[in-house]
């Protein structure tokens, strides 16, 4: 469905004409392992992806060229192609903000109305209210937000994005979100705080890397931060991480050795992609170990932690998995 778009005199989002809000599934269901990865209705997912692809077609050089011909066309064009690109979805009670005109989690989010779900499950059983989360690799910001949700008015999220694209619409999903406790940082998240080249894709707004996989990105300079300064900074310990970065886990945990190891952190979710750690220079199993030796345990995959090199051999070479590691009670 086309999407809301933002008003400037601060009133709910207008909608088109016969147009019915779009939503998100929050992503809370017990869905079954096996399940479908939407939970909109396929008429639904089929009017979306048509109305996506003609918005693909007028932003097109090709689209833009024929419809400027016929100026009422051109501006009903700039006016279709400002509501998708603005487009708006509910996400925990809240307007959320999509990026859909590129290949990206909000693309997913759009078309079917969730996203890694079995991921939220985890994060809304393991953090508490009152919690501080981080959010390593936020991206628009769905992680954090349901984060924020549950983490309470007592709680902070502290979400960090380093792609400028990506951090704009962050920021603005922040500023909607429920207890607003969403904290949003334009940077990479690394061994030490400085700078670093972010490498970007050209095709997919979440595999932005810290390492140059070849030679068709371009790349920018980002800020960069550890947790263990961050967290000593803030003088405050942090509870809970969920970590997403496309290979620079690695060097994310080493500067998050204090931050891991401290009693009050009580788990991580990992994106665990072998090929991309090994792109980036990391070795997989080194990775694991600094999370064992941090005394967190895999718990949704426990032959992990009883034989990683097997488990390892059982990833396949473009595979990734999303890991819960908990401290034992």
């Amino acid at each position: 469905m086309p999407a809301t778009v933002p008003p400037t005199d601060g009133s709910a989002p207008s909608l088109p004409p016969g147009v019915a809000a779009p939503s998100a599934d929050d992503g809370t269901g017990d869905a079954d392992d096996g399940a479908p990865a939407h939970t909109l209705p396929w008429w639904r997912r089929f009017e979306r992806r048509s109305i996506l692809s003609l918005a693909k077609r007028l932003a097109s050089p090709g689209g833009r060229a024929f419809v400027g011909k016929v100026p009422a066309f051109a501006l009903a064009s700039r006016r279709f192609l400002a509501r998708i690109e603005t487009a708006r979805v509910t996400v925990c009670g809240a307007p959320f903000r999509l990026d859909v005109m590129r290949r990206s989690v909000s693309r997913s989010i759009y078309l079917g109305g969730r996203w890694h779900a079995d991921v939220v499950r985890m994060l809304r059983t393991h953090v508490k209210p009152g919690s501080v989360a981080a959010d390593v690799g936020a991206n628009v910001g769905y992680m954090a937000v349901h984060m924020g949700e549950v983490a309470g008015p007592d709680g902070t999220v502290l979400a960090f994005e380093p792609e400028p694209r990506n951090f704009a619409v962050l920021a603005e999903n922040t500023r909607h979100a429920r207890w607003r406790n969403v904290i949003p940082f334009a940077a990479a998240v690394g061994e030490r705080s400085g700078a670093i080249d972010l490498y970007l894709s050209p095709r997919d707004g979440g595999d932005h890397r810290t390492v140059a996989t070849d030679g068709a990105r371009s790349h920018i300079r980002v800020p960069v931060v550890s947790l263990d300064e961050l967290a000593a900074q803030r003088r405050t310990p942090i509870h809970f991480v969920k970590m997403d970065i496309q290979g620079a886990e690695g060097a994310a945990i080493r500067g998050a050795r204090e931050v891991l190891a401290r009693p009050e952190l009580r788990g991580l979710v990992l994106e665990f992609w072998p090929g991309a750690l090994r792109e980036a220079g990391e070795d997989p199993e080194q990775v694991l170990a600094a999370i064992r030796t941090a005394g967190l345990r895999c718990v949704n995959h426990p032959d992990l932690d009883a034989d990683p090199r097997t488990y390892l051999a059982g990833v396949g070479a473009d595979a990734s998995r999303d890991l819960l590691f908990l401290r034992p009670s």
